[in-house]
Parts: structure tokens; sequence; C-alpha cells
């Protein structure tokens, strides 16, 4: 980090665009290793109906890259991007959570920003639900009686909005589709882990846990093998 910060002071302040167009001389390796794993992920699911969602989408980066994915992967297909983030931080922390209770408010994002992005791409497939998972999701799903999911990213950290999403989403997600995992087996966050431990316990015969290569995160998809 120290290196970074000193880079960045010798060139001083650069126009928005030209770093942006140029990221591939400033995007860390880890970073890069990520993305190409969550491409290589979702490529994995282009045969298995239904929607992509996020939960936990912070600044919206990922959300978007998976969107762009989408439009270059299959740029026929009606599938839209589902982002469910509240745009406060972490909030909702019970026992299960541990220590990770300090880390109250971190990863607060901006809806506006997000929102400007999505127009200049104008990506109207992603379809924004602000707000606590726990009053999103429920509502959503049964509003939308027929909303299926083929590919859900789990990003949210902690304990009870990892078990809500798995649950609720269990009977939605297709057959071949998965549930991909930022923090699984954390030491800084043990609710996720133990959400997907509870879970599996239930309903682990529909399911195979397959390990993400070649990147410290996401370290866990859960791919749905029977309906």
């Amino acid at each position: 980090m120290e290196q970074r910060k000193k880079l960045s002071e010798k060139y001083g302040e650069r126009e928005l665009w030209s770093v942006i167009d140029h990221w591939q001389l400033y995007c860390g390796i880890s970073n890069l290793a990520r993305s190409m794993a969550i491409a290589d992920i979702l490529r994995s699911t282009l045969n298995v109906p239904g929607d992509v969602a996020e939960f936990g989408s912070w600044r919206g980066a990922n959300l978007m890259f998976l969107a762009k994915l989408l439009r270059i992967y299959d740029p026929m297909s009606a599938k839209s991007v589902h982002c469910f983030e509240g745009f406060e931080g972490l909030s909702t922390f019970v026992p299960e959570d541990g220590a990770s209770a300090e880390m109250r408010g971190k990863y607060k994002g901006s809806l506006q920003e997000l929102e400007d992005i999505i127009d200049l791409y104008e990506m109207g497939e992603i379809l924004i639900h602000k707000g606590l998972i726990q009053d999103t999701l429920g509502p959503t799903l049964e509003a939308q009686p027929a909303l299926s999911f083929s590919f859900v990213y789990c990003d949210v950290d902690l304990y009870e909005p990892t078990k809500l999403i798995l649950e609720q989403l269990h009977p939605r997600l297709c057959q071949g589709g998965v549930f991909v995992l930022d923090e699984w087996n954390s030491g800084d966050f043990p609710g996720e882990t133990l959400a997907v431990r509870e879970f599996l316990e239930a309903h682990g015969a529909a399911y195979v846990m397959e390990h993400v290569k070649d990147t410290r995160q996401p370290n866990l998809v859960l791919r749905k093998t029977t309906a």
C-alpha cells in the first residue's frame, strides 16, 4: 500500500477516464485474478435459465462487471441483473458474527454514483433493490412468483443476511445454478461460514461444493445439482 501511495503522489491526479481506459496498467494481479474467476463462474451458468443477482454490491463494481459480461457472453439474453444493497455499510450484526461487529458501517456505497454509471452505459437490465436484504428480498420474491435465478453472488459477510439469501433463494435457484460466496471460511466474518454450514446441513444433498481456483475471493461455489 505504501508503494501505491508513493506512486500516486509521484504522478499526481489523473483525469478519470484516462485511468479507466488503461485499467490493465493500474489493476493489481489479485484484483484481476478475482475478476477472471468470477467471469469463469458466470460463464459456467450461461445455459442455466434465470436471472443474475448480487447481494452486497458496495460501490457496484462487481455488479457492473457481471452485467457487462452478460452483454458480451449472451447479448440477446433476457436475463436481468439484480442488486440488493442498503448503501449504508455493514449493520445487522448478531452474536454469530463474532468480532466482525467492529466493522459496523464499513463498505458504505453511493446509490447516486452507481445510478449515474448505470445510466452512462444504458444498462437498464440492472434492477436495484435498495434497503436491508431482510426487508427487500421477501417482498421482491412475493411480488414476482415466477422469478428464478442462475447465478447468485453473496457478498454480505454476515450471518443473518447470508442465511436468509440461501434459504429463500434455494427454491428459486435453477438446477445447474450457483451460489457464490465471497467470505466463506474467513476468520474475519465467521457468520457467513456458519450460515453456509447450517444451510448445507438442511439442503446439502442438492449441492456440490466447488473450490474457486487461483483467487482468494470468491472462495466457494455451491452448485445446485438437483431441482
